[in-house]
């Protein structure tokens, strides 16, 4: 059994020197948050024999609110028409992290793993629209929140199926399932049942915002030192992700499973490898990015669409 016990302290202060689009609003070096806290962390690691370890782990942290989003400013994006407006009486998000994970291990760094986690928030910060517009958001702190879920992991060369041939190819999975839980506030909960559509039902609670639901990464490589090629295709999804929360009569705005599929190539050659050339594409299923309203009993809409197409680059590299 080893264990591994802290404690942090950590000091914070925002100022903030700016002024708002009307004017009427001026601060100079005010100093909008002052914060002293106490960051407690524990890991205990039991060697449950020489290739597999049992851990248990809990730590404390913190996320602040950028300059941004702790602000009075007023910014206009004229390509969606919309304005974000900054809020400075946000708060700091305070949390509180368990983890559990087995993890076995075996030789040329091959490695399998299980993981269930917890993650207690308060006052997580969230994108939201203003009641009386639509297109003006603005960050909130919301009460209370909680995540929990399951991980998976694994690392692994093909030696299994051909033996040493095989040594040089190698697959990496990672998958998490993840559910989130937030408590909505009594004014949030009171907009969406005066909102609520026939045979529509609401609760109190809801997903977070930005927390996806799953997640995979998936990748094949190979790599061998005595040729000097190296190649991966990596794949990556998450799914269905609150991304601003709605009003009750501006539905919720979802962003949509995004399909990442990339492929890099690398051959080293000359002299103790000196030169390399480099060939990356992204992107290669030429999927879109797209964010959509979604409400009970209505048809999907277009919040947002963004197609970034195939990307690709070529690149050599010279060591001396």
């Amino acid at each position: 059994m080893k264990s591994i016990i802290g404690l942090r302290f950590e000091k914070f202060d925002l100022y903030y020197t700016g002024t708002n689009n009307q004017g009427n609003i001026v601060l100079d070096n005010e100093k909008i948050l002052d914060k002293a806290d106490l960051f407690p962390s524990a890991n205990f690691i039991y060697a449950l024999n020489d290739e597999s370890n049992l851990r248990l782990a809990y730590g404390r942290t913190t996320a602040r609110p950028s300059f941004k989003e702790a602000s009075i400013t007023q910014i206009f994006d004229p390509i969606s028409s919309t304005t974000f407006n900054g809020n400075i009486d946000l708060q700091p998000t305070y949390v509180n992290n368990l983890d559990l994970r087995w993890e076995r291990f075996s030789e040329k760094a091959q490695m399998f793993a299980v993981s269930l986690f917890y993650k207690n928030f308060k006052d997580p910060i969230e994108l939201s629209y203003f009641l009386s517009a639509s297109d003006q958001f603005i960050p909130v702190n919301t009460e209370k929140a909680q995540v929990y879920g399951a991980e998976f992991e694994i690392r692994r060369n093909f030696s299994f199926i051909g033996g040493d041939n095989w040594e040089d190819f190698s697959f990496n999975l990672n998958f998490s399932l993840i559910q989130s839980e937030l408590e909505m506030s009594e004014a949030e909960y009171e907009r969406r049942l005066l909102s609520a559509r026939d045979g529509e039902t609401i609760s109190n609670k809801r997903e977070m915002q930005g927390q996806s639901p799953y997640l995979i990464n998936f990748g094949l490589n190979y790599a061998n030192e005595d040729n000097g090629w190296q190649t991966s295709l990596y794949y990556n999804v998450q799914g269905k992700t609150l991304q601003v929360v709605g009003t009750g009569d501006v539905p919720d705005a979802f962003t949509m499973p995004f399909n990442s599929l990339d492929f890099i190539l690398n051959k080293s050659f000359g002299k103790e490898s000196s030169s390399n050339i480099n060939l990356s594409v992204k992107n290669l299923l030429d999927s879109k990015r797209d964010v959509r309203y979604q409400s009970f009993g209505a048809e999907d809409q277009i919040f947002s669409s963004f197609t970034p197409g195939t990307g690709i680059s070529l690149g050599y590299t010279y060591r001396f």
